[in-house]
């Protein structure tokens, strides 16, 4: 083996270990910023009797009533455990925001409402992203909960209309909001000079 090919062959791998090591911390940092997500995220979660249009229908004049029911002390908390010791709070108004919307669309359903830890597929919204996994949620279940379900952010607060968000570190919001790009300083540097 020449030393010219040595050297190749040298460079070769410290540059596959180097790469290795900043795609391992890439990794690393995006599955601890993803637990941190999920932490600092409330979940509202309703489940329709079926998939029925009237069902589903049925599903979205609750969701509207359990929102609308929703207090400022949820929304405008400062931690997620001060918005799910609001939530805890008030279950029994949401539970009864539910049931009126139960009775005024003449539904013999019932509505189930608990804070729960649940498992979430991951979800693109759109304007924003959630990573998969177990969240504490307001779970909302109608009738026998069999049909397609319908679910948000409740903190920090994603399904008002008018509400904005924001995660507690630069990191979280970077995940949560698509600003997260991974980048090479090595491939950087050269760009620099094209």
């Amino acid at each position: 083996m020449t030393n010219r090919t040595r050297r190749v062959l040298e460079w070769g791998f410290a540059l596959g270990l180097a790469l290795t090591v900043v795609l391992n911390a890439v990794m690393d940092w995006r599955t601890r910023t993803a637990a941190q997500v999920r932490a600092d995220t409330i979940r509202l979660h309703i489940l329709a009797n079926s998939d029925t249009w009237d069902d589903q229908l049925l599903k979205l004049q609750v969701r509207n009533a359990v929102l609308a029911a929703l207090p400022p002390a949820v929304t405008d908390a400062d931690t997620p455990q001060q918005a799910a010791d609001a939530l805890q709070t008030a279950l029994p108004a949401l539970q009864a925001a539910a049931d009126a919307a139960l009775h005024r669309a003449h539904s013999s359903q019932t509505a189930a409402l608990r804070l729960e830890r649940c498992n979430f597929a991951a979800r693109d919204y759109g304007s924003f992203a959630l990573p998969a996994g177990e969240y504490n949620a307001l779970r909302v279940e109608l009738g026998a909960a069999q049909g397609r379900n319908w679910f948000c952010v409740l903190y920090p607060a994603l399904c008002i209309s008018g509400a904005s968000a924001d995660y507690p570190t630069k990191g979280e919001n970077a995940l949560v909001f698509g600003k997260f790009e991974v980048r090479v300083a090595a491939v950087d540097f050269i760009k620099q000079f094209k």
